[in-house]
C-alpha cells in the first residue's frame, strides 16, 4: 500500500514537472517573439545604457572621440554588472543585437529564478501555475522600463533565498562562501535588489522553522560581511547626490482615501500599461480595469487563499511543505508588499526612483513558495484559467508597445543620415505621451550615438553618481535633466515656463550643438529653436536643424 502511495506521488510530480516546464516555455514564447521578430523592440532605458557600455567599450581607446566628452568612473559601483555585461557582448556582436539579448536574459532569468526558488522550496508540486506566476512576474514594470543592472540583481534575489533556504540548518563555511559571491556579485547589480536580498535573508533567518536558530542568524550575517566594506564605499559615493531624505509623491495624505488610491495606483509592478484601456483598442473606460492583468493577478490570489484556508482548516493531512513550514515567506511577503504599498517614493531625486514598484515586485516573489498553487479544488482550477487570462491580456499589451516602440524608434533613425557622425546632438521632444507606462521614445535618442561617435546630451545617466559614465566637468553643454524635463512636462499650462527653459538652454549653450533634433511640433519651442537653428530635414514628427 505504502508503495503505491510513493509511486502515486512519484508520478504525480513527474507530471506536475513536465507540465510546469512546457507552461514555461510556451508562456514565454509571445513575449520573445515580440522582442526578436519587433525590428526595433527597445525598452525606456535600453538605448542609454546601450550608448554608455559602447563608451565604456571604447575608453581603452586612445582615439576614441569620446573620450574628450566622456569619463569613466572605475570606482566599486553597482550598476556595473549590467554595463560590463553589454560591454562585453559589443565585443563580439552587434549593438542591436546586444540589446535583445540582454533584454530577453533579463527577461528569461527573472521568470527561470522565480521558478527555481519554487522547486527549491516546495519542489515539483504546483509547478504549472508556478511557472503562469514566474512569467506574469517577469512580465513587470522595471524590466519594461529598462533597468537592466536592476533586473538582474532581481535574478540573484530567488536565487540567493533559495540556496540558503536549501542549507539553512547547515550554514557551514562552505556556503558562508556562495553567500559572499552572491552578495558581491549583488552590489554590483543594483543596491535596491541587495537590500531587498538583506532584508529576505534576516526575515527567513528568524521566521524560518528549526531549532538553531541563533546559530542559523549568526551564520547568516557572517555571510553578509563583504557589505560592511562595500556598503562604506557606497555610502561615501552618496555624498555625491546629497542627503537621502524619504519623499511619498502620491501618499501625501495617510488619511485620505484618494491618496492611497493614488499610491496604489502608482505602486503597481505589473500593468504596463493604463488600467482603462485594452490591447490595440483606441478607447478608454473604468470598466476595462477588470480584465487587466493586475485585477486577474489579484483574483489568482484570493483564490489561491481560499484554497489554503479550505486545506488547513480540513482534517485532510498535509504533505512536509505545506504552510506551517513555509509561514516565513508569508512574513517576508508581509514585510515587501506593506512596504511597497506604504513606502516612499524615492530616497531622494539624486538616488534614483521607482522605489515601491521594485519592493512589491519581490514581495509578489516570496508568495510564490508560500501559494499551494494546485489546481485540484474548483478555486485552484478558477486560479489557473484567470492566471492563463493574465498572462495572456499582458502579453497582448507588451506586442502593443512592441510596435508602437518600432513606429516611433524607425522614424526617429530615419534622421540619422542628415545628423553624420562625430557630431553633438541635443533633441527636444515635443508631445511624447504614451498608453504605456514605459514609453519607447523618452531615451531612444541614444541610439543616434551609437556605432557613429555622436556625443548625445540628453544621455541621462551622466547626471547620476551611481552610472559609471559622466560628463567631464569643465564641458559646455546642454543640461541633460533640462532637456529631460522638458520632455516630461508638456502640460499646457507651463508652456510659458517650458518656453522660458529651452531659451535658457540654447542661449547658454548653442554653441556646443552641432545637430538639434526635435520630435513634434510646439510653436513657440520650435520658434526659439529656429532662432540659431534651420531645419535641414523633416519627416513627420522628426526635424534635424544645425546653426545658421
Amino acid at each position: 500500500m505504502l508503495s503505491t502511495t510513493v509511486l502515486a506521488s512519484e508520478t504525480e510530480s513527474a507530471r506536475s514537472r513536465r507540465w510546469g516546464l512546457w507552461l514555461f516555455f510556451v508562456a514565454l514564447m509571445p513575449a520573445l517573439t515580440a522582442i526578436w521578430a519587433t525590428p526595433w523592440f527597445v525598452t525606456q532605458d535600453g538605448p542609454a545604457h546601450l550608448y554608455n557600455a559602447q563608451i565604456i567599450a571604447r575608453s581603452f581607446d586612445s582615439q576614441s572621440q569620446f573620450n574628450a566628452i566622456y569619463q569613466v568612473s572605475w570606482v566599486p559601483l553597482p550598476n556595473w554588472v549590467g554595463h560590463l555585461t553589454l560591454a562585453g557582448l559589443l565585443q563580439i556582436i552587434s549593438a542591436r543585437v546586444a540589446d535583445r539579448i540582454m533584454t530577453t536574459l533579463t527577461l528569461v532569468g527573472f521568470a527561470a529564478s522565480i521558478v527555481w526558488l519554487r522547486w527549491r522550496v516546495v519542489g515539483w508540486r504546483g509547478m504549472p501555475l508556478a511557472a503562469l506566476l514566474a512569467v506574469l512576474l517577469a512580465l513587470n514594470l522595471p524590466w519594461l522600463l529598462g533597468f537592466t543592472s536592476f533586473m538582474l540583481g532581481a535574478c540573484l534575489f530567488p536565487i540567493t533565498l533559495g540556496i540558503w533556504w536549501h542549507g539553512r540548518e547547515r550554514l557551514w563555511p562552505r556556503r558562508v562562501a556562495v553567500l559572499w559571491a552572491l552578495v558581491v556579485l549583488g552590489y554590483f547589480s543594483h543596491l535596491v535588489s541587495l537590500g531587498l536580498t538583506v532584508v529576505g535573508l534576516a526575515v527567513l533567518a528568524l521566521f524560518a522553522p528549526g531549532e538553531r536558530r541563533f546559530a542559523r542568524a549568526g551564520w547568516t550575517a557572517l555571510g553578509l560581511v563583504p557589505l560592511v566594506p562595500l556598503g562604506s564605499i557606497y555610502l561615501g559615493l552618496t555624498r555625491k547626490g546629497g542627503a537621502m531624505q524619504p519623499v511619498w509623491k502620491h501618499l501625501t495624505d495617510p488619511l485620505s482615501l484618494h491618496s492611497w488610491h493614488a499610491q496604489l495606483s502608482w505602486a503597481d509592478p505589473i500593468s504596463l500599461a493604463s488600467k482603462f484601456i485594452l490591447p490595440f483598442h483606441n478607447g478608454s473606460s473604468p470598466g476595462f480595469a477588470i480584465l487587466t492583468p493586475l485585477i486577474a493577478f489579484a483574483m489568482a490570489l484570493i483564490l489561491e487563499g481560499i484554497t489554503m484556508a479550505r486545506v488547513r482548516w480540513s482534517s485532510r493531512p498535509r504533505s512536509p511543505s505545506t504552510w506551517p513550514d513555509r509561514h516565513g515567506w508569508g512574513v517576508l511577503a508581509a514585510v515587501l508588499i506593506l512596504g511597497g504599498v506604504a513606502g516612499p517614493d524615492t530616497l531622494g531625486e539624486s538616488h534614483g526612483n521607482y522605489l515601491p514598484q521594485r519592493v512589491l515586485l519581490f514581495g509578489l516573489v516570496a508568495l510564490v513558495p508560500l501559494l499551494d498553487l494546485e489546481a485540484k479544488t474548483w478555486t485552484g482550477r478558477a486560479a489557473a484559467l484567470v492566471l492563463v487570462w493574465a498572462v495572456a491580456i499582458q502579453s497582448a499589451f507588451l506586442w502593443e508597445y512592441a510596435a508602437t516602440s518600432n513606429r516611433n524608434v524607425v522614424a526617429l533613425l530615419k534622421a540619422r543620415t542628415a545628423i553624420g557622425s562625430n557630431q553633438r546632438v541635443a533633441t527636444l521632444l515635443m508631445g511624447i505621451p504614451s498608453r504605456f507606462r514605459s514609453n519607447s521614445i523618452l531615451h531612444a535618442d541614444n541610439l543616434l550615438g551609437v556605432d557613429t561617435g555622436n556625443i548625445i546630451w540628453n544621455n541621462y545617466e551622466t547626471r547620476h553618481y551611481y552610472f559609471p559614465v559622466q560628463f567631464h566637468p569643465e564641458l559646455d553643454r546642454p543640461d541633460s535633466e533640462m532637456l529631460e524635463l522638458l520632455a516630461l512636462h508638456d502640460d499646457p499650462d507651463e508652456g510659458g515656463y517650458r518656453a522660458f527653459l529651452w531659451r535658457h538652454e540654447l542661449e547658454a549653450h548653442h554653441r556646443s550643438i552641432d545637430a538639434l533634433l526635435t520630435w513634434g511640433k510646439n510653436p513657440e519651442l520650435d520658434q526659439i529653436s529656429d532662432r540659431w537653428f534651420k531645419p535641414v530635414y523633416e519627416n513627420g514628427n522628426v526635424r534635424v536643424l544645425r546653426h545658421r
